[in-house]
């Protein structure tokens, strides 16, 4: 920017500051001849490595030194601390609540940290403006270093670790280059990684053991494994998983091989998305069939992300002995699951809402792991597209692994076996139809069923009729809608069965119905999601079954919290019906500081009111590598309480956690935890970082000192930068080799990766390719090169016929293959900046839908080379002309 404009904007912000300055009085006695004059006032910019912190600082030049104005300086860096014209104090904290500050203006004295000290002559000045505190004063109070240089109208800020205020600027930075939704990954570079007839699994370990001690069997010797394993053969991906039971013995082993394709150019002309063999999931039908999993095969072209059913689904995966999951839905807390006997999380009915559903899994690991996986779900956009036709076959044992270790006691309800074929057509953008076609091994008898549906937006709303038969005759049909009305979702549903294998289980005759609403319940300010249900079930036999459930979930600050509760009425099952049952419940997550906080009670109100269960558990991120997790459980029924404690520690290569428990009933028992993975394609290092069951990048920084968008030997490599994946950034900075890992990405899902440039140690360097488009694949990581190239500005004004600038115009920069590299927008005077433009040649145009809103023309006659010899162009102003409009026959003019 000019030096004219900088003037300009530090004149504006003096004026603005001037006006709403805090006046504050000091006690005389600390005052002496100097006296503040407005006149020889200055305007700092307030700088931190790369960053510039507000609007700027006023300051004085003292006898002994320099003074800032007090609260410019808060509000620059943003921290919590108030001052009190009435009392003469100012108190809070600064960076970290363990750094609180007061300053004592009347009585001379001021305490920051565990330090204190009196006011010396000159410290605080009474100013017109407020306090002006000598700079020197405040890096020892702060606890950084304050450094004005007046003489360029600079506050230079040094502090080892990057400030709260710093940390927030980066992500507004970032918040700058988020893409759109609806951004078209395929405009920009893409990295394929070919598939191979082999590649080494990523390994994945987790071992833990443990002693027990309990009065009534005496000691036991615990011991678990499990391995996660990920690779390619074939030119097909594959997973598996190992699990041990408590004695060291093999469980289960679970393996699939596949493969996946979000572009649907698998298997020629079937055009598949997804197809594999091993342990796969069924095929989900309210009428037919649920999805459970089990060994089989599967082929599909449906889109990867998208559910059977629409109203509701299901989530299941791996989760070892001692990790905990909970589920969200737009943000609000659903649920909790612990590991079942099969080392799995299974979250089943999820409902979803009309519109946007936002699902996140939280997974929390022993050595303080935290697992993410996300999934969009749009209910009433995600029908069929008009004119596509989606497919799904596949056949499954449920419940039974590929590799049977031992026999499994299987329900009674799950099929021996089942193979199903789906098709879906839309026949307009509202419409679809399916048919399903299932058979089924029940109890050692075929059931065969056909399926038909039809589905379509309504308005708000979705609907959704079908019908089934089976072999036997028997018939069940179901109709629901799901839809918005207002700020109320509504979800309704019956389901007609006669003598029918509903879901694959025992023949039923029944009529169910069910209806529940989720709305916003404001009160006050505040909003509380609120959800109610009820279910009535009467069956053939004459017995019913009424259910009802109300929950309520609130967000205060950094909790999560949920209640619900639930209602059960059995009738018709003889002279003496049992009692209604009621229940409550209360579930709840959140931070008081550094801890992390997760907890829930549940509570019988009928038939006996009586406590049932209770549960707190407490994290602690004692450093960076040090945590401390505590639990404590109370279980009414066996009237036994116990408590844990747990010390984690993370090292570069493992994390480890040792554990300590107890309980009321005199057992004792003591464990370990270790997990590691092991990278064979990386000379079997080992890391802490989970390799087999997500997605990986591994990026690369180098300065392309000659541009030719490949590493040369001699080319240095970048420390300190900050790669993105997507919104999330890495967890560690490139190192001295250029290196960092970017881990637990979301497999088969598209991501832009990129780098934060405000991270560079040079403002010069700009990355020749902004972005770079990957799809992870589980376990096999993929190497991203990101090339920095020199980089200047290109400043100009936008400036109407007669000279006043014009404001909002949308401007692109396109390189010479015709490929927009940069957007902005012009100021209130036109001006416009492209910063960090890679050195090159360049074009500028107004977009084409900003010109055509202003009726001028798109083209700009402006040619731009950037090079090392000219790192900034400053086109001045730039007039544009409206479009010539011609007049219509017969008006005599033409208006311009």
């Amino acid at each position: 920017m000019t030096g004219g404009r900088k003037w300009l904007r530090k004149a504006a912000v003096l004026l603005a500051l001037c006006a709403g300055g805090i006046g504050a009085s000091a006690p005389g006695a600390l005052a002496d001849a100097w006296t503040a004059d407005p006149d020889t006032q200055f305007l700092l910019d307030v700088n931190i490595r790369q960053l510039r912190l507000g609007d700027g600082v006023r300051a004085y030049q003292m006898p002994e030194g320099a003074c800032v104005v007090l609260g410019d300086f808060l509000t620059a860096l943003d921290v919590p601390i108030s001052i009190d014209l009435a009392t003469k104090r100012a108190s809070g904290w600064a960076f970290t609540e363990k750094n609180r500050i007061a300053i004592d203006y009347a009585a001379r004295t001021a305490h920051y940290g565990e330090a204190s000290e009196q006011l010396a002559e000159g410290t605080v000045r009474e100013t017109p403006e407020g306090w002006c505190v000598d700079t020197a004063a405040l890096s020892r109070w702060f606890g950084i270093s304050v450094k004005p240089v007046m003489s360029g109208s600079v506050l230079k800020l040094e502090s080892a670790q990057k400030l709260p205020v710093e940390l927030a600027a980066e992500r507004a930075q970032r918040a700058k280059h988020i893409r759109k939704a609806s951004f078209d990954l395929n405009g920009l570079p893409q990295i394929r990684l070919p598939y191979r007839m082999w590649r080494a699994p990523a390994l994945d370990f987790v071992v833990s053991g443990g002693i027990t001690y309990r009065a009534k069997d005496g000691m036991r010797i615990d011991r678990r494994t499990s391995v996660y394993a990920a690779g390619e053969i074939a030119r097909m991906s594959y997973d598996a998983q190992y699990t041990s039971n408590e004695k060291g013995m093999p469980e289960s082993v679970r393996v699939r091989a596949f493969r996946s394709d979000p572009d649907a150019q698998l298997l020629g002309p079937l055009k598949a998305t997804h197809f594999g063999v091993g342990d796969v999931v069924g095929f989900d039908s309210r009428l037919t069939g649920a999805g459970s999993s089990g060994r089989g095969a599967v082929v599909t072209n449906r889109p990867l992300v998208t559910q059977t059913a629409f109203d509701r689904t299901r989530f299941e995966g791996d989760l070892p002995v001692g990790w905990e999951a909970e589920i969200y839905r737009n943000g609000e807390l659903l649920a909790f699951a612990k590991p079942t006997s099969d080392q799995r999380y299974l979250f089943e009915d999820v409902q979803l809402l009309y519109g946007d559903n936002h699902i996140e899994i939280r997974m929390y690991g022993p050595q303080g792991q935290v697992r993410t996986r996300d999934e969009q779900i749009n209910v009433g956009q995600e029908n069929v597209p008009k004119g596509k036709t989606w497919y799904w076959a596949g056949l499954n044992q449920p419940a039974h692994d590929l590799f049977a270790l031992h026999k499994t006691a299987v329900s009674a309800d799950v099929p021996k076996a089942q193979a199903a074929v789906s098709v879906e057509h839309g026949i307009d953008d509202r419409t679809s139809v399916g048919a399903l076609a299932r058979t089924m091994l029940l109890d050692d008898e075929r059931v065969t069923f056909v399926e038909g549906s039809i589905r379509r937006s309504v308005g708000p709303a979705m609907v959704e009729v079908s019908a089934a038969r089976e072999s036997s005759g028997r018939t069940a049909a179901r109709a629901q809608i799901l839809g918005r009305f207002g700020p109320v979702n509504v979800n309704a549903e019956a389901i007609i069965a006669s003598d029918f294998h509903l879901q694959g289980t025992r023949q039923r005759s029944l009529r169910d119905a069910r209806l529940a609403l989720d709305a916003p319940l404001k009160i006050g300010r505040t909003v509380f999601p609120a959800h109610a249900d009820v279910h009535f079930v009467d069956r053939k036999d004459g017995t019913r079954q009424l259910e009802a459930a109300a929950r309520l979930a609130a967000n205060f600050s950094r909790f999560n919290l949920a209640t619900d509760l639930r209602y059960r009425k059995d009738s018709g099952t003889g002279a003496d019906p049992p009692p209604a049952e009621i229940n409550w419940g209360v579930i709840g997550t959140g931070r008081i500081g550094d801890v992390r906080l997760r907890g829930g009670g549940t509570f019988d109100i009928s038939p006996k009111a009586q406590f049932r269960t209770a549960e707190l558990s407490a994290y602690w991120s004692a450093s960076d590598r040090v945590d401390w997790e505590g639990d404590l459980v109370y279980e009414a029924d066996s009237k036994r309480a116990r408590a844990r404690v747990s010390h984690i520690r993370r090292l570069d290569s493992m994390a480890i956690a040792l554990t300590g428990e107890a309980a009321t009933d005199g057992s004792v028992a003591l464990g370990f935890n270790v997990n590691f993975s092991l990278d064979p394609r990386n000379g079997l290092s080992i890391s802490r970082t989970p390799l087999a069951q997500g997605g990986l990048v591994r990026a690369t920084v180098y300065r392309d000192l000659n541009d030719n968008g490949v590493r040369d030997f001699s080319e240095p490599l970048e420390k300190g930068a900050l790669i993105t994946a997507g919104t999330r950034p890495a967890d560690h900075l490139t190192d001295a080799k250029g290196a960092t890992t970017v881990a637990g990405l979301a497999t088969y899902t598209p991501v832009a990766i990129g780098i934060d440039e405000t991270s560079l140690s040079d403002p010069t360097l700009t990355p020749r390719k902004a972005l770079q488009v990957v799809v992870p694949r589980a376990g096999i990581p993929v190497d991203v090169q990101i090339g920095l190239v020199g980089g200047g500005d290109v400043e100009g004004a936008i400036v109407k016929s007669g000279g006043l600038g014009f404001e909002g115009l949308t401007l692109e920069l396109v390189d010479q293959a015709g490929k927009v590299v940069a957007t902005v927008q012009t100021d209130f005077d036109g001006f416009f900046l492209f910063e960090r433009v890679p050195y090159g040649s360049y074009g500028l145009r107004i977009a084409p839908e900003s010109a055509a809103a202003a009726k001028i023309s798109p083209m700009i006659d402006a040619r731009i080379d950037i090079g090392p010899n000219k790192s900034v162009v400053r086109l001045g102003s730039i007039p544009v002309s409206p479009i010539a409009v011609i007049a219509a026959a017969g008006s005599g003019s033409a208006t311009p």
